[in-house]
């Protein structure tokens, strides 16, 4: 009901009836009732300025809507301003009113004729200078304005744009860096990879210390996690559904209010002749009468303008009522009688039939009950959980508070936060929904905790009854794991090395194709590119620290030393440059965009050290009343 009531009070009607209640209790002589603090109207204050709070209201809602849709995920207003976005629409109101006390000082006004064609020229709800009443009415509605209101935003809006024209109008990022910042950008490089696979370095077994030194230097890869042993009870739909039962009566009920849904009605296939004009569906309709093939006349009198397509199979119900009586009025390779919509004149033959089928009470039974049941399973879920609080109030254990409400406990040996047991599998008897573990994972030991609820209906307690701490694991936890890693960085640095050997020989004047000729299957020869110098390098098997070696290599040369590649260690070679050359508009907006910016940012600040900037926080916070925030 309330939120009934609430909808209503945002009603247009109701809000005018309010203004009206208002005015009466003013003149009456007790307006100082609702106007005797004026400041809770007024948001912010700039200099002369005074920002209505509703200003600020819309702002904020629109910026709400708009990165709701940007991001595909609806916030409420709460949401919202605790990611910032009121915060954000507030100072855009504040720079608005810092730039308007600018222009009134500077004495530049806008002339209501310059108001009016910028309203008649807005395609939004006009169309050749003529304004659409009843389409700007809508606009109004949608931004929760009145004509006045919006009047005087556009002419706040221009007069903005005037003052901030004429700031940066003529600002232009210079040609010089266009081209050499849109050359850096957009340079791509071609080369040879001479590679060294690290599996294919044969890495001697590590010696025990070898593995303990590895070990202590790379313990943090090593660490155990934090384990607890948890009673949990979780109280679902799925839990009783099976021990609710549906008289037949009832399923049968059911069953009977699903008719439509268990029934698949006929559907029909038929062919299709279509023609622009009577004359020729009538001639169409001629022909086959004398023998022609249906499928095959449209052939025949293509050049009339007769096509044939085949139509369904489809349901009565899916057709135009013309189409649906003629259709499944027709009997076995029966044609139609011409029938007119709005694509021309059709003749219809059946081709075949799919008869209308129902799905029997017998086969639908089990999903039936299991529907019903799961419906009375969720109507009674609150009262099993308040069953189960009840009992923890009584003093209880959370095993025999359970037991009563006939719920099995699940107990975790050793758990994680993730939901893994000490092997770093998946617990057995199903992971726990993540707010519970992380609930788990920040509850005291030893205390049953309160009865909660996830965001899917389901309810759950637990009690934490032991705690293993995280700790380095111990070398004999981990030592194939330790030494499998031990080995791939060995290999890796034998790689590195040999690569280093190939590089001194390349050096002496050989080109990286006859020293690969020369080393055959033992080393990788491949050209790759071109690739950017944002680039990961991970299409032409490389590292990103590979793709900054390559950038910073002269044409025809060798990067200075062995880098690491996706599978092992390499020699690289730059062996073309393209720089892009000419105009980059895209380049050019961008940058001069970027200038501008940062002059309206030095503008905004010198702005504020000129006017004050007073916000009314109670006001702000009379948008979110006590029970939303």
């Amino acid at each position: 009901m309330l939120d009934a009531m609430r909808k209503r009070a945002n009603s247009w009607f109701v809000r005018a009836l309010l203004l009206v209640l208002i005015a009466s209790f003013a003149v009456w002589g007790i307006g100082d009732t609702f106007f005797g603090q004026p400041d809770t109207a007024v948001a912010v204050r700039v200099g002369d300025i005074e920002v209505p709070l509703y200003e600020v209201d819309r702002a904020f809602e629109m910026d709400r809507r708009a990165f709701s849709e940007q991001f595909g995920a609806t916030l409420d207003r709460r949401q919202a301003a605790s990611l910032g976005i009121l915060n954000r629409s507030l100072q855009s109101v504040v720079a608005r009113a810092l730039v308007d006390q600018h222009r009134r000082d500077l004495g530049i006004g806008v002339a209501d004729a310059e108001v009016a064609a910028a309203i008649r020229n807005d395609q939004r709800f006009s169309t050749d200078g003529a304004i659409d009443r009843a389409q700007f009415d809508l606009f109004l509605r949608s931004l929760g304005m009145s004509e006045a209101q919006y009047i005087e935003q556009v002419r706040a809006d221009i007069g903005r744009a005037r003052v901030l024209d004429a700031l940066t109008g003529s600002i232009a990022a210079p040609s010089v860096l266009v081209e050499r910042l849109g050359a850096w950008r957009g340079e791509t490089r071609s080369g040879t990879v001479l590679e060294v696979a690290s599996e294919t370095m044969t890495a001697p077994e590590p010696t025990e210390a070898e593995l303990e030194e590895f070990l202590a230097a790379n313990i943090d890869a090593f660490q155990a996690p934090e384990y607890r042993t948890v009673t949990l009870v979780t109280l679902t739909s799925d839990d009783i559904v099976d021990e609710i039962e549906i008289d037949e009566a009832r399923l049968r009920e059911e069953y009977e209010v699903r008719a439509d849904f268990y029934t698949t009605p006929e559907r029909r296939r038929v062919g299709q002749l279509l023609a622009n004009d009577r004359e020729t569906i009538d001639a169409a309709r001629l022909a086959l009468e004398e023998g022609a093939v249906f499928a095959e006349l449209a052939d025949s009198m293509a050049d009339q303008g007769l096509t044939y397509g085949p139509l369904g199979p489809t349901a009565r119900e899916d057709l135009p009522p013309e189409f649906a009586d003629a259709i499944f009025a027709l009997g076995p390779d029966e044609v139609s009688e011409p029938v007119q919509s709005a694509f021309g004149w059709h003749l219809f033959r059946l081709i075949d039939v799919e008869p209308e089928t129902v799905r029997s009470f017998e086969d639908a039974r089990d999903e039936i009950r299991r529907d019903l049941a799961l419906d009375r399973a969720i109507d009674q879920l609150p009262d099993l959980a308040s069953a189960l609080d009840d009992g923890i109030a009584a003093g209880d254990s959370l095993e025999d508070a359970a037991a009563a409400i006939g719920i099995a406990p699940r107990r975790f040996e050793a758990i994680d936060a993730q939901g893994r047991n000490a092997a770093g599998n998946p617990v057995e008897g199903g992971v726990p929904a993540p707010e519970i573990l992380a609930a788990i994972f920040a509850a005291p030991l030893e205390e049953t905790s309160l009865l909660e609820e996830t965001p899917g209906g389901a309810f759950y307690m637990f009690r934490v009854d032991a705690s293993e701490a995280s700790r380095p694991r111990r070398l004999d936890e981990v030592r194939d794991d330790v030494a499998e890693l031990w080995r791939q960085e060995a290999q890796q640095r034998l790689a590195t090395e040999r690569v280093q050997e190939i590089m001194a020989d390349a050096r002496s004047g050989r080109t990286l194709e006859t020293v690969a000729a020369g080393l055959g299957d033992a080393v990788t020869l491949r050209q790759f590119g071109p690739i950017g110098r944002a680039a990961d390098g991970s299409e032409a098997g490389l590292t990103p620290e590979a793709v900054e070696a390559l950038f910073a290599t002269d044409e025809g040369n060798l990067v200075r030393e062995p880098v690491a590649t996706r599978n092992g260690s390499a020699i690289l070679r730059t062996d073309t440059i393209t720089v892009p050359e000419g105009d980059q508009p895209e380049l050019r907006e961008e940058l001069t965009n970027a200038l501008r910016n940062d002059v309206l940012i030095q503008y905004e600040a010198a702005l504020r050290q000129r006017y004050p900037v007073e916000i009314n926080e109670a006001a702000i916070a009379s948008l979110f009343p006590a029970e939303e925030f």
